[in-house]
């Protein structure tokens, strides 16, 4: 069996994840979130983690000595050189981690594979997809759960989201658009409908 990988992407707090859990349960899916990975290459002793202290400097270690990602967080979505920079150092790494779970998938006859992957476009991992879902909200709805989850003020929620790539951009570019407004059931009938016919 050929092994279907699809790419899941969106906005930040549109939902990526119910909608790759629903492919998980319906159809089977073995999903990687991108953004747990990133957060586990950050853990002390992580790829990520000594490369982002010299940069940023000992400030960003908190005293467990863990980083302090609410911290990066608020340099690099207020300062744009620094989320260049970010990408820059991040998105190789994550991309041959990316690769790397693939041929896992490969090699243990997986037939659909999801990968969760936020800044998808901005990274310049199209080549990589057989197909790109895009996940999307209303903007007062995406404000407020990044705030709920993340426990932010809603300027804080703003620059985050203005930081990425416009919603309506990513759509455009997307082979398959969810729109994540009306609950869970509509996600679902959402998702069975773009799934109608296929055979992965």
């Amino acid at each position: 069996m050929i092994l279907y990988i699809l790419g899941l992407t969106g906005g930040i707090a549109c939902g990526k994840s119910a909608v790759a859990e629903i492919l998980r349960r319906h159809r089977g899916a073995t999903c990687l979130d991108i953004d747990k990975v990133t957060r586990w290459l950050l853990e002390p002793g992580g790829e990520l983690f000594d490369i982002y202290v010299r940069h940023f400097g000992g400030y960003v270690v908190t005293p467990e000595g863990f980083l302090n990602r609410k911290l990066i967080g608020e340099i690099i979505f207020n300062h744009p050189d620094e989320r260049v920079w970010i990408n820059s150092v991040a998105h190789p790494v994550l991309l041959n981690k990316a690769r790397d779970f693939l041929v896992e998938c490969s090699e243990v006859g997986a037939r659909l594979v999801v990968l969760e992957v936020p800044l998808l476009f901005e990274a310049g991992w199209e080549h990589l997809f057989d197909e790109i879902w895009a996940v999307y909200t209303k903007p007062a709805v995406q404000i407020w759960r990044l705030m709920q989850r993340d426990r932010l003020t809603r300027q804080q929620a703003i620059s985050r989201i203005n930081a990425q790539m416009p919603v309506k951009e990513i759509c455009k570019r997307a082979d398959v658009k969810i729109r994540n407004v009306d609950g869970h059931k509509i996600v679902r009938r959402q998702v069975f409908k773009a799934l109608r016919g296929r055979t992965f």
